[in-house]
């Protein structure tokens, strides 16, 4: 049975903000239920940052959990051909900065969590799929549940698209390189 690893923010790092210049939010409206209402981060524009402290590392968290990477971890993900990631480049609106940074978008699917984990969707709209689930149990965290798990090293579970899990050979990779940035 493999063991997963989820991305935590390592806080002797900064985090970066949005660009305040640019809306990143589309506004989701539910068509039958107004209390529904809710916005969502625009997939199809790239991602525009304000750097307020210069202290970061190779993974970059933005307050809002999403997650950048530098040229350095590109590379080396590339080179171990790991499976369940896209970038897209990153602008960064005050400052230049001496490498890229490319937002790291997590395309793995690891479906609906385990049963054991306690995580049970609660409610779902079928008219604008606003979804809601039960967390998972003190104690026992996200159990995978392999059946539903596409077999990438990055992927997320339905309930929590924000957490970014990773098998073991990631974790390595992490580990071997000495990234900042991230825990495991």
């Amino acid at each position: 049975m493999p063991i997963f690893y989820k991305f935590e923010k390592n806080y002797k790092y900064s985090e970066v903000w949005y660009n305040d210049k640019i809306d990143h939010f589309i506004g989701i409206i539910c068509p039958k239920h107004d209390g529904h209402r809710r916005c969502g981060r625009n997939a199809n524009m790239n991602l525009s940052i304000e750097i307020k402290k210069k202290k970061f590392g190779d993974f970059i968290s933005t307050v809002y959990s999403d997650w950048l990477i530098t040229d350095k971890v590109v590379k080396m993900f590339q080179k171990h051909n790991l499976k369940g990631y896209e970038i897209k480049p990153v602008d960064v609106c005050n400052m230049t900065l001496p490498f890229n940074l490319w937002e790291f978008i997590v395309t793995g699917k690891g479906g609906e969590a385990h049963p054991y984990s306690g995580i049970v969707k609660t409610y779902h709209c079928k008219y604008c799929n606003r979804t809601k689930y039960r967390a998972f149990k003190n104690g026992t965290g996200i159990v995978v549940d392999e059946s539903n798990w596409d077999g990438s090293d990055f992927f997320t579970i339905t309930a929590y698209p924000k957490f970014v899990l990773v098998n073991e050979k990631v974790k390595s990779i992490i580990e071997e390189n000495d990234f900042k940035g991230v825990l495991l």
